[in-house]
């Protein structure tokens, strides 16, 4: 088995919106553990309007806040230079991503918003990513820094990296889902080195 490309999560990963979920299920009126897009999936008519119309809000500010996380670019330049290829999934509108990876140094192909497909955990993104590629699942190493990253990787078929971004490892369980775990972006060009020398045939 060789990686032959990367599945990105975006926000919270590479980038830093600083949205602030609390606020946005008060703001929705939901319960504070509630999953947002799941549970206004469920709404219709104007309690779906009203809902989608404070997302879409929220997710604005997101992109005129947004910055990169330390030690970001210098791994995907690193990647990049390996010709490894790279994609994006994530649970934001697409419109709203593609203003966000401008800041960044490389391109993604394809990207992936939440309104093309089931969203994470499912793996669909993540398979029509491999199927685009002509890549089978394993070859694709799936990053995220959330616990929805985690299980569509391993929904799909796709060994799985968790950017912890600071957070004590074993404050939750995510780590353990995933195959590998960084705990200081700078060092992601060291393991992303050694995940493919670890997958080469």
């Amino acid at each position: 088995m060789a990686i032959k490309g990367i599945i990105f999560d975006m926000d919270g990963t590479l980038i830093d919106s600083k949205l602030d979920f609390d606020q946005m299920r008060r703001d929705m009126q939901l319960a504070n553990d509630a999953p947002i897009l799941e549970t206004i999936e469920m709404f219709t008519g104007a309690r779906r309007k009203q809902c989608d119309e404070v997302l879409r809000r929220h997710e604005q500010l997101g992109v005129e806040i947004a910055s990169v996380f330390p030690g970001v670019p210098e791994l995907l330049m690193h990647a990049d230079s390996l010709g490894l290829k790279m994609a994006i999934v994530t649970r934001n509108l697409k419109e709203f991503a593609l203003q966000m990876l401008k800041v960044l140094p490389v391109s993604f192909e394809p990207v992936i918003g939440r309104e093309e497909g089931p969203i994470k955990p499912d793996p669909w993104a993540l398979l029509h990513i491999c199927e685009f590629w002509q890549i089978e699942p394993h070859e694709a190493l799936m990053v995220g820094d959330y616990r929805f990253d985690q299980e569509a990787g391993k929904n799909a078929g796709c060994p799985t990296l968790w950017f912890s971004q600071k957070r004590e490892v074993g404050s939750s369980d995510w780590h353990t889902m995933a195959d590998y775990v960084l705990e200081d972006n700078f060092q992601g060009k060291s393991l992303l080195d050694r995940i493919l020398s670890e997958n080469t045939p």
